[in-house]
């Protein structure tokens, strides 16, 4: 064989060839039928639990009869090739070449499920093969945008090439039948052609049977070609090849597709439509590389003579292109003519469709050229009804003959993106133009704008003719049903854009195997996986269109075009129509599934997983496809998922996959396209899986471990709770964890509920109590393995379903983890492992024991216990609890005090007691976690359970938080309490476990909890009355937090003791107002005379110290004196007392001061009030006599009164006589301070009252001035009075008369002294009668004090039924007095005693102003003299 170039081409050999009838086509049609009815064919898909079979190849191809060992051709057979199917690469690098099955038979083509890329209902996509790593080298060091590069391969001798101008590498992808898998490197023709950017046109050639090697046809952009025959096995290897020149007519013009027309015998294309036929062999079959150009000959003519005509002339040579505009596009064979040994060659333009007939024995003929672009719009003119631009882009042939053109119309779509459309064209003869027959725009429109050439130009695969075919785009591709097969099929499949295709196998040989394929098949290559496989299959798409009736009619939307040619579609099946939308539902839900099934757990998959929605806001078809899927996945309905006999790892493929389902909605952008609830449910799905895998790996832990009766606590609580619901089998817990996984929340409430029962019926013997422990102890087990994989999913994934946080704001949706059922659980499994550790302890662990006895927990039962009143978590910062040293120990501590005999609980008690104590800290987490979940879920919803469960929550929470602490698990108690934030209980676990690093402990958390945790830390200190540590902080930063708590304190409770003591915290930050407005308010608020004088007197010195505006501090300071008056008054008023005592006395015994217990003490207060009232007035008003025994008693003990008590107790007595005897111990200061009260207690009555008033309200003040004036007026005997001023009385004697009256003494301190303002302070004798303020002196004033628990030791007694009326008939007989004095005169006694006080006030005052002025004058006279006297002085120094 020659290495180079010139092997001219044999016409004359070409052309003796013998005429016969094609006989081996239907030698061949007749072996399928004898095949077919031994071994018939079954349809063969996809099933949910079915893998894929391997089956002997059967050689399909019925035209290629087994060929010869030899490369020797039959001489009695047509079509006898010696080479086979092809693949021949296009325009953009794309294969051409017979599809079949990659495995040989249908059977053939079912693949493990591990090599499934994706499964629709109809269709799927199978990875084949991957690259060797030579080639995956090549591919890695090619920039595709600077060099350009072929692929494709060969389905039938399963090889494939990847070629760049230069070089080209050829490899077989099946492994399993090549005898030698190794890559071969071909040099291509015409390297210098690389600077061109073209790439080479390369086509697989199948050497007859030989399904191990394959020869490989090549042609650079320029024409030159090369033939290698075997690549595998030749003898000369890979640089022995034949070799010719195209010698093209223009040197402008390119090379840019091959095909093969039949075997061994090829079409070139260029870029302006020159053909050049090449053929692989002579006409004896021996290996000869010859080509020549077609032209358009006048008629036919065969062999030497065809030769020669050429030679001289009488053949045209035309390319194809109509003008310089035009250009090819894209050729096809079509089936065999009526001239023997020819074959039809379709060849489309950007403008013409022109068929050509070709022969390996015969000249070529050239048939019609049309105009397809115009008939093309005419048509869609027709079918659309509009005017659209029609591109065309490849071009195909079918079974039957049609010829299928994919166009491209524009106009159709928005935005001005190209609509794909598929059109059948029919002709009625050979040589006729066909008329365009049908026209469907395609549903799918390309993102990326197409072009009639280069990667982005479509292309469209018929494989075996059809029904089934496919539009291969760069990185999609479109699986599609011919429509003459009476029905419509369009999926997308789109691939990544890192595994763009790069090949494909296509254009197939023709004769077509006469019977219908059920499955058809596209073989690619992408550029980052390797081969890959897409199916079809049309037995069941036709399948399913029969079953549902076919309406037979056709409409004018049904696709047909009506032209004057037979009514077409011939098998008279509404076809055509655009397919009718399924439900949105359920596109979703096939999107889904295949992205949840075959994108995720596949990183290598090349295929591009998404899902888009046009939907405003939440898009209720997502949402419900969405919870299908997942809902199938629970349920173990999904017929993707194959059951699997090792149900761990099926429980974990199932959790893989329901998590997949959020994260591909996530990952596609429409997160926001679904509400909080779905996503709350679909994660709920997800939930449950991980509890299910989490309680097998339990289950499996149990069986290996081969424990006890106890150990088998859920396998058997799982037979029951199936057995209560209807459902029996013999393996119950598998049958759960398969089909009832949703159902596990269900399980462990119906655990809990018959645990109880079933640790009673164990509890009646020794052995059956330690199963009842054990029994417990395996129940915690289970709540706390499930929830805590639940709760641990939702937390790891919260990002990803976004239900962690306020991200949306339309309500809240309860968990299966927030079920009251689930919280009443976790508080009994608390609960009874707490006291399963106290019983445990109680026999085998007495350090544990005595402190779980010695503990007092939030709502214990007995509280009160005395032996136990001292709990650690009574703690205040001053107690201490050397009796529990142990309190606080670690855990290792504690463990290295169990001394285990063995770790197993089911061996050893002790370690029985450890695991326990273990799991108290997990379930104390679980269930303050659903605590929390509930509640956010009750107050989101407005629900009234809310308040309830909080208070429960906060009376479970320190309980349990707490209990941790003698059971040596203080640690995990801190971590806890950090973590749901109780601060009451982490201040209290500081100073009970680590006392002495308190400081540190507590610096940390004010660090890290801020101004709560100090809050939380001064409420400790207050409730423990800690006062000293509470106001000595040694942390500056809690100088500012505590003053605004003292602050808040004080304003919720003005009276409290906090507010009492918080001046001390102002005088350390120097705040002296602040202190001195406490102080004050303390001092008002103290019940002891000395201690509220004490408090006043600081409030004055720290206003005195305080910086602030004149004015207020002058208001202030007036009250402070006025509060300070008061508490001198009572002190004067205590001492005047006790003289009285002590002067009516015989013996001269001492009276002590304030002894309140003491029996002669009480009898010196009964003396008091008698001897400072006659017995007319106890006689009289005996209710109100009692009212100021009690005064007396406060006064006497050094109790602070009230103003209106102190008004009572200086005007009710009215035998107050001067006692200079009885105060003759006294200073004469304090002896004259008590005279001058008892002389004017009343007009000191009035004062106090003014200065108070303030702080009293209206009503308060009101009566208490009437209750002044009245018994003012009732003080002096006005009918004596009448009496004596009856007659001619000269005035001095009017005058002294109302002189010596009480009233007059009165008015004259109130205005002389006192300089209470007029008439502000002052009432007439008819405005004081107390009637109008009945209710309130007794109802409101002295009733409830009276109807209070009597003061132990007081003598003051409650007030009985009979004392109200009583008061009542006090306060009746201070009016009738009244009345009996105004009826004598009092209104004018009252107003002419206050008009003589008037004018001596008037008349002191105006003698007062002329003193002073005199003294004015007189001092301004002595600075005159003055100064004459020191002019004089000066002049006679000068």
């Amino acid at each position: 064989m020659q290495n180079a170039a010139t092997l001219p081409a044999n016409s004359a050999e070409f052309g003796q060839q013998q005429d016969q009838d094609d006989t081996g086509y239907s030698a061949a049609q007749s072996s399928l039928h004898k095949k077919q009815a031994v071994e018939p064919k079954r349809p063969v898909w996809l099933a949910p639990f079915v893998q894929r079979v391997h089956e002997p190849r059967v050689t399909e191809d019925i035209s290629e009869p087994e060929k010869p060992s030899t490369l020797q051709q039959k001489k009695d057979s047509e079509d006898v090739p010696i080479f086979g199917a092809s693949a021949a690469s296009g325009r953009m690098g794309l294969a051409a070449e017979n599809m079949k099955p990659v495995r040989g038979t249908e059977a053939d083509t079912l693949q493990t499920t591990d090599h499934i890329l994706l499964r629709g209902d109809k269709h799927a996509v199978f990875d084949v093969a991957a690259f060797p790593d030579a080639v995956r080298r090549q591919l890695g060091s090619i920039d595709p945008e600077s060099v350009p590069i072929a692929a494709g391969l060969s389905s039938e001798s399963s090889f494939a090439f990847v070629a760049t101008p230069t070089t080209c590498l050829v490899w077989s992808y099946d492994n399993a039948s090549s005898v030698m898998g190794g890559v071969y490197r071909l040099a291509m023709p015409d390297p210098d052609d690389a600077t061109d950017f073209a790439a080479p046109l390369v086509a697989l050639v199948s050497v007859g049977d030989i399904q191990s090697d394959v020869g490989v046809l090549a042609c650079s952009a320029t024409g030159q070609l090369r033939f290698w025959d075997r690549v595998a096995f030749g003898l000369g290897g890979t640089d022995r090849f034949h070799s010719r020149d195209l010698d093209l007519p223009d040197a402008s013009d390119r090379c840019v597709q091959i095909s093969e027309s039949f075997a061994g015998l090829f079409v070139v294309a260029t870029a302006k439509g020159y053909l050049f036929q090449v053929s692989l062999q002579d006409a004896q079959g021996n290996i000869e590389l010859t080509a020549h150009c077609l032209s358009r000959s006048a008629g036919a003519r065969t062999g030497m003579l065809s030769r020669m005509s050429s030679l001289l002339g009488g053949s045209q040579i035309v390319a194809a292109a109509a003008d310089a505009s035009d250009a090819l596009v894209s050729m096809a064979g079509g089936g065999r003519t009526e001239i023997r040994h020819s074959r039809e060659l379709y060849v489309l333009t950007r403008q013409r469709l022109a068929k050509w007939v070709v022969s390996r024995a015969h000249p070529e003929r050239f048939m019609y050229s049309m105009d397809i672009v115009t008939a093309l719009a005419q048509a869609a003119a027709q079918r659309l009804g509009m005017d659209v631009d029609v591109g065309v882009y490849d071009i195909a042939t079918t079974r039957s003959g049609d010829v299928c053109v994919l166009a491209g119309l524009q106009g159709l779509q928005s935005g001005g993106r190209e609509q794909l459309a598929v059109c059948i064209l029919r002709s009625s003869r050979v040589s006729t133009e066909p008329d365009v027959v049908g026209l469907w725009p395609l549903r799918y429109a390309p993102d990326a704008e197409l072009s009639q050439s280069g990667p982005s130009c479509p292309r469209l695969v018929l494989p075996e003719g059809g029904p089934g075919m496919f539009v291969v785009l760069r990185t999609a591709v479109i699986g599609l049903m011919v429509p003459t097969a009476g029905a419509l099929f369009e999926e997308v499949i789109s691939f990544r854009a890192e595994d763009s295709i790069l090949g494909i196998s296509t254009a197939p040989r023709f004769p077509y195997v006469q019977h219908e394929s059920s499955e058809s098949n596209l073989v690619l290559m992408c550029a980052g996986t390797g081969v890959l496989q897409v199916c079809i299959e049309v037995g069941k798409i036709i399948g399913a269109v029969a079953s549902a009736g076919v309406d037979t009619g056709a409409d004018a939307d049904d696709g047909e075009i009506r032209t004057n040619s037979a009514a077409w579609p011939s098998l008279g099946t509404r076809i055509g129509k655009a397919p009718r939308a399924s439900s949105p539902e359920r596109e979703y839900q096939t999107q889904i599934e295949q992205a949840v099934f075959f994108r995720f757990g596949n990183d290598h998959n090349p295929l591009l997983f998404t899902i888009k929605s046009q939907a405003t806001g939440v898009d209720p078809a997502l949402e419900t496809a969405a919870l299908r899927v997942s809902q199938s996945i629970l349920d173990n309905t999904s017929h993707f998922i194959v059951d699997r006999l090792d149900l761990g790892s099926h429980l974990n493929e199932r959790l893989r996959r329901t998590r997949a389902v959020m994260q591909f909605i996530a990952d596609s952008g429409l997160a926001s396209k679904i509400s909080r609830e779905t996503r709350v449910q679909l994660c709920a799905h997800s939930e449950k899986l991980a509890a299910a895998v989490a309680l097998w790996t339990y289950q499996n832990d149990v069986w290996a471990a081969k424990r006890g009766a106890a150990a088998q606590l859920l396998d058997n609580l799982v037979a029951s709770f199936l057995e209560s619901a209807g459902l029996q089998t013999r393996d119950s817990l598998r049958m759960f964890f398969r089909q009832h996984v949703a159902a596990i929340g269900d399980v462990l409430v119906f655990m809990q509920r018959n645990l109880a029962a079933l640790r009673r019926a164990l509890d009646d013997s020794e052995s059956g109590r330690r199963d009842s422990q054990l029994v417990s102890y395996e129940a915690n087990r289970v709540v706390v393995g499930a929830l805590q994989a639940a709760f641990v999913y939702r937390f790891q994934n919260a990002t990803l379903y976004d239900i962690d946080g306020s991200s949306e704001s339309n309500g809240a949706f309860e968990r299966w983890t927030e079920h009251p059922a689930i919280v009443d659980l976790l508080v009994q499994r608390l609960e009874g492992s707490y006291r399963l550790c106290r019983e445990i302890s109680g026999q085998h662990c007495a350090s544990v024991y005595e402190r779980i006895v010695a503990t007092t927990l939030p709502s214990d039962e007995d509280p009160s216990d005395a032996s136990r009143s001292l709990a650690i978590f009574d703690d205040a910062v001053s107690i201490s609890h050397p009796s529990l040293p142990d309190a606080a120990e670690s855990d290792s501590s504690e463990e290295a005090r169990m001394r285990l005999i063995s770790d197993d609980p089911y061996v050893s008690s002790l370690a029985l007691l450890r695991e326990t104590i273990d799991q108290v800290g997990p379930l104390a987490n679980l269930c303050f976690r659903v605590f929390v979940d509930r509640i956010t879920y009750l107050q989101a919803t407005g629900s009234s359970e809310a308040h309830v469960l909080v208070c429960r929550y906060d009376a479970v929470r320190p309980r349990y938080l707490l209990c941790l602490v003698p059971l040596a698990r203080a640690s995990v108690a801190f971590r806890l309490a950090e973590e749901y934030h109780d601060l009451a209980s982490l201040v209290t676990l500081v100073f009970t476990t680590e006392r002495s690093n308190a400081a540190i402990y507590l610096r940390k958390y004010v660090e890290r909890f801020g101004r709560d945790f100090a809050d939380t830390l001064f409420a400790y200190y207050e409730k423990r009355q800690a006062w000293a540590s509470l106001l000595n902080a040694q942390d500056s930063s809690f100088d500012v937090w505590l003053k605004e708590y003292v602050e808040k304190r004080t304003e919720r409770d003005p009276h409290g003791l906090v507010a009492q003591i918080g001046w001390i915290h102002d005088v350390k930050m120097n705040d002296f107002s602040a202190a001195a407005t406490k102080l004050a308010r303390a001092g008002r608020d103290s019940a002891e005379v000395d201690q509220a004088r004490t408090m006043l007197s600081l409030s004055k010195l720290a206003f005195v110290a305080a910086e602030c505006q004149d004015g207020a501090r002058n208001e202030v300071h007036a009250r402070l004196e006025d509060a300070l008056e008061m508490c001198e008054v009572q002190e004067n008023l205590s001492q005047y007392l006790m003289a009285i005592v002590r002067s009516n006395r015989s013996h001269a015994a001492e009276i002590s001061w304030r002894r309140r217990d003491d029996v002669s003490d009480k009898k010196a207060v009964l003396d008091a009030a008698m001897l400072t009232t006659t017995p007319e007035i106890r006689h009289e008003r005996p209710a109100l006599y009692i009212v100021y025994n009690e005064l007396v008693r406060c006064i006497w003990n050094g109790r602070m009164l009230s103003v209106e008590d102190l008004v009572d107790a200086l005007t009710f007595p009215d035998n107050m006589p001067a006692t200079d005897s009885a105060l003759a111990s006294c200073s004469s200061d304090d002896a004259e301070q008590c005279n001058a009260l008892i002389r004017e207690r009343y007009s000191l009555a009035i004062d106090i009252l003014s200065r108070a008033s303030i702080s009293l309200s209206e009503q308060t003040r009101e009566a208490a001035l009437k209750t002044i004036w009245r018994r003012v007026f009732l003080k002096d005997d006005w009918s004596g009075i009448r009496k004596r001023l009856g007659g001619n009385v000269p005035d001095s004697e009017l005058r002294a008369e109302l002189a010596r009256t009480h009233l007059h003494t009165v008015l004259e301190s109130c205005l002389a002294t006192r300089e209470l303002s007029h008439p502000d302070w002052y009432l007439l004798p008819a405005d004081v009668f107390a009637a109008a303020d009945l209710d309130y002196l007794v109802s409101a004033r002295l009733a409830p004090r009276f109807a209070s628990e009597p003061d132990a030791g007081s003598g003051w007694q409650p007030l009985t039924s009979t004392t109200v009326p009583a008061l009542n008939k006090d306060y009746g007989e201070e009016d009738s007095r009244l009345r009996a004095a105004i009826k004598c005169g009092l209104d004018s006694y009252y107003a002419e005693v206050l008009r003589t006080v008037t004018d001596q006030v008037n008349q002191c005052r105006l003698s007062a102003d002329a003193d002073a002025s005199d003294m004015d004058a007189a001092s301004s006279a002595s600075t005159e003299a003055l100064d004459v006297e020191d002019e004089d002085v000066r002049m006679e120094s000068d």
